[in-house]
C-alpha cells in the first residue's frame, strides 16, 4: 500500500466537476452513505464516472471523498480510457489505504496525458473487508472537456445533414414537423415522443417501466405506428422479422391479431452474436409474456418460424402488417438492408403496412459503415428507399430529421453504454440513433 499524504483539493476555479457515478446514477457503492441502491456486477466498486473527452494535454483527476470514516479495506483507483474501436482499458491505478485515506481528509489526486479523441474515466474499488463510509463524493478535473468530440458534431449533423427545405423530388416527401407519437410518420427517436402520454400508454401495454432508450422507443414507436395506421385490429394478420425476445409479438396477440414471428435459425452462424447478448429467439417460449397477455391466448395467436431476411420464404404472404426493430442493419450491407425493406412490402396485402426500424448516421451524410456486422444507413439512403418505393407506387409516410431539442437528445453514450440516456450513441467513430419508416403497399 502507498500512504497517502494531503491533497490540496481547495482551488477549483478552472476546474469541472464530474459525476463519480455517471456511468451508472443508480449504482450501489461499497461507501456506505454514498451512491444509490443498484448492485452492479463489479460488487468491490466504489465509485464510476462516465467517460469523457478532454482537451489534449496534462490532466488531473482531484478526488475527494467527503465525511470519509474508515479504519480497514483497500482503495484501488484507476483511469480508463477509451479509444475507437476498441474496448475501454486501464492505463493508470494507484493503490491507497482506506485507513490512512481516511486520516488524510479523503483527498487524492490522479494525473495522465489526455490524447484527442480518446475517452476518458476515473472509478475506485475496495478490496478486503471494509468499514468505509462517507457523506459525499466529488471529483473534479482540471482541463476541460473537448465538446468538439460529439456535441459539435452532432450540432453540424443538424446543419449540414438534416437543415433545409426539400425540393425537387423530394419535396412531399420529407417533411420539417417535429416528430410525434400522437401522429407518427417516417422519423428518428426523440426525448419529447418520451414525454407523450402515447409512449407511457405503449410503455404501460408491454408492461414496462418507462426508460430514456432508444431500444424502448422502437417498440413504442413500431406499435404506435401500427395502430395509428389501422393495422392493429382483431383478426389482422401480422409478420415480425428477427423478433429476437421482444415484447411486440405478445402486445398484438393481446390487440386480437394473428402473428407469424421470426427469426434467424439457430443453426446459422449468423444468429451467434445475438445469442451471446440474449437477444435470438428460436421459438415460441421466447416470446410468451403472460403479464402482457394469458398463455392460452398468446399459443392461440402466435406461432413461431425461423426465417432468413434477405430470403424471405415465398410462403409469406398476404400479411395485413409486418415489422422489424432494429434488425435490417445487420445484413451485411447498406444495399441488403434498403433491399429487405423492398421486399418485405411483398409479404403483404394490397395496402398493407410495414413499420422497420435501423440506425441512422448522425455524424456524416456520406461515410459510414456500409458493410459488416452492423451498417449505419445515411439520411441520403432513405431519401433513395423513399424515391424508389414512391415510383414503385407505394406511399411512405414523410421523412422526418427531426433530431429533438432537449438535453438528452444532445447527450452521446459511449461504450459500455450503461447510461440512463441511451437515444444517440457512439459507435466507433460515428454518433448514431434509432429511425424508423413506414410504407403502405399499394392498393
Amino acid at each position: 500500500m502507498t500512504a497517502v499524504s494531503p491533497v490540496d483539493a481547495t482551488d477549483s476555479s478552472d476546474r469541472l466537476t464530474i459525476d463519480p457515478f455517471g456511468l451508472n446514477p443508480n449504482m450501489l457503492s461499497r461507501i456506505e452513505g454514498v451512491g444509490g441502491d443498484e448492485p452492479t456486477i463489479d460488487p468491490t466498486m466504489a465509485f464510476h464516472t462516465a467517460y469523457h473527452h478532454f482537451l489534449p494535454g496534462p490532466i488531473a483527476f482531484h478526488i475527494q471523498i467527503e465525511g470519509l470514516e474508515a479504519t480497514s479495506g483497500a482503495f484501488v483507483i484507476f483511469i480508463n480510457e477509451f479509444r475507437e474501436d476498441e474496448d475501454a482499458k486501464e492505463i493508470k491505478r494507484a493503490n491507497v489505504d482506506l485507513a490512512t485515506l481516511a486520516e488524510g481528509g479523503g483527498a487524492y489526486r490522479l494525473t495522465t496525458i489526455a490524447e484527442e479523441d480518446v475517452g476518458y474515466a476515473i472509478h475506485a474499488q475496495i478490496h478486503g473487508e471494509t468499514d468505509a463510509r462517507a457523506t459525499a463524493i466529488r471529483i473534479d478535473c482540471d482541463r476541460r472537456t473537448d465538446e468538439s468530440v460529439f456535441s459539435v458534431k452532432l450540432a453540424e449533423a443538424k446543419r449540414a445533414l438534416f437543415g433545409g427545405s426539400p425540393t425537387g423530388k423530394l419535396k412531399g416527401l420529407v417533411t420539417a414537423e417535429p416528430a410525434t407519437l400522437l401522429h407518427p410518420v417516417s422519423q428518428m427517436c426523440t426525448a419529447a415522443q418520451m414525454d407523450e402520454p402515447t409512449y407511457l400508454d405503449w410503455v404501460g401495454r408491454m408492461n414496462r417501466a418507462p426508460h430514456r432508450h432508444r431500444k424502448q422507443w422502437e417498440f413504442v414507436y413500431v406499435g404506435r405506428a401500427l395502430e395509428y395506421y389501422g393495422a392493429l385490429q382483431p383478426g389482422k394478420r401480422g409478420l415480425g422479422f428477427g423478433v429476437g425476445i421482444e415484447p411486440l409479438p405478445a402486445v398484438f396477440a393481446k390487440a386480437g391479431c394473428d402473428v407469424v414471428a421470426t427469426d434467424l435459425d439457430p443453426n446459422d452462424d449468423r444468429s451467434a452474436i445475438w445469442s451471446l447478448t440474449h437477444q435470438h429467439g428460436t421459438a415460441l417460449a421466447d416470446l410468451r409474456d403472460p403479464s402482457i397477455v394469458p398463455n392460452e391466448i398468446f399459443d392461440e395467436k402466435v406461432r413461431f418460424e425461423s426465417a432468413d431476411m434477405t430470403r424471405i420464404p415465398a410462403h409469406f404472404r398476404d400479411f395485413d402488417f409486418c415489422w422489424s426493430s432494429c434488425a435490417f442493419e445487420h445484413l451485411g450491407s447498406i444495399q441488403a438492408g434498403l433491399d429487405f425493406v423492398v421486399n418485405s412490402l411483398d409479404t403483404l396485402k394490397p395496402g398493407g403496412i410495414a413499420v422497420h426500424t435501423t440506425e441512422l448516421n448522425l455524424t456524416s451524410g456520406f461515410r459510414t459503415m456500409s458493410r459488416g456486422d452492423t451498417v449505419l444507413f445515411r439520411k441520403r439512403d432513405f431519401e433513395r428507399l423513399a424515391l424508389v418505393l414512391n415510383a414503385r407506387g407505394h406511399e411512405v409516410m414523410p421523412l422526418s430529421f427531426d433530431q429533438g431539442e432537449q438535453p438528452d437528445d444532445q447527450f452521446v453514450d459511449v461504450p459500455p453504454y450503461c447510461s440512463d440516456v441511451h437515444l444517440k450513441v457512439a459507435l466507433k467513430r460515428y454518433v448514431t440513433t434509432s429511425f424508423g419508416i413506414i410504407v403502405r403497399k399499394k392498393p
